[in-house]
């Protein structure tokens, strides 16, 4: 039994070292199993069933408004193997999404909230921060470590059932939500997103502000998991410095 253990810890502290990555931006230690192109090829598949069961906006300037931020945004971020596509979906439901790969998707009910350009690029902002993150990619890496050492308890032939773990790894990376962790992290990416865009990141404030305006009326799918809209608009407040002096060298400022 004791030899067991000693396997699978050392398997599991070669993994770790193995796996380690740093977040953009914020410089966080990350713990990833997942390639980029794995990630990518999980998240093109994902997007293309939430397109097939979705009902896809046709109103013109909203998606005119969605095409617009996201080119901008695009530019600024470094995104690897990004093929960039957006969909505008008809749901009242306020909400919007990044998947890797680049995937987009805002619903209508969105703009009840993000009611200026700037304030919805404050939205994909923070949903791209997530994908610069490789946040699904964590989240996956985390629940295959748990599983990977569980089995290597239970039986030697543990990395046969690498595939198995991948399936439901991606179901738990890319369906659940994030973590607060996770979420405060895409904030502060989003932030200076938006700025390097030339948008303003003060309107990230006005936007949370509607948010929690919006939270009075009724739960907001988007705040689902996530930090406080007051704790959220202190910490945007704290990176606010480094996002004003980005937006001011912005190239794109006022276009």
């Amino acid at each position: 039994m004791r030899k067991v253990l000693a396997r699978a810890c050392l398997g599991l502290a070669v993994l770790a070292l193995a796996a380690c990555q740093t977040a953009p931006i914020t410089g966080r230690q990350q713990f990833i199993l997942i390639s980029d192109q794995e990630a990518n090829q999980m998240g093109v598949q994902a997007y293309q069933q939430i397109v097939s069961k979705g009902k896809v906006s046709k109103d013109s300037q909203m998606n005119a408004m969605v095409a617009r931020v996201s080119e901008r945004l695009a530019r600024v971020v470094n995104v690897q193997g990004a093929k960039w596509q957006y969909t505008v979906f008809d749901d009242p439901t306020p909400n919007a999404f990044a998947l890797p790969g680049g995937k987009i998707g805002v619903n209508t009910g969105m703009f009840k909230v993000a009611k200026t350009e700037g304030q919805l690029a404050a939205v994909l902002g923070h949903e791209i921060g997530h994908v610069m993150a490789h946040h699904s990619a964590e989240r996956m890496s985390r629940e295959m470590a748990v599983q990977l050492g569980i089995q290597a308890l239970g039986t030697a032939g543990s990395m046969a059932q690498y595939s198995n773990l991948m399936a439901q790894a991606a179901t738990l990376g890319l369906i659940l939500p994030f973590s607060r962790e996770q979420e405060s992290e895409a904030d502060e990416i989003g932030l200076i997103n938006m700025a390097r865009a030339g948008y303003d990141p003060r309107e990230a404030i006005d936007l949370w502000k509607n948010m929690q305006a919006q939270a009075g009326q009724g739960p907001v799918e988007f705040l689902s998991t996530h930090p406080s809209p007051g704790n959220r608009i202190a910490h945007l407040e704290e990176v606010m410095p480094r996002a004003l002096a980005a937006y001011n060298a912005s190239p794109f400022r006022g276009r």
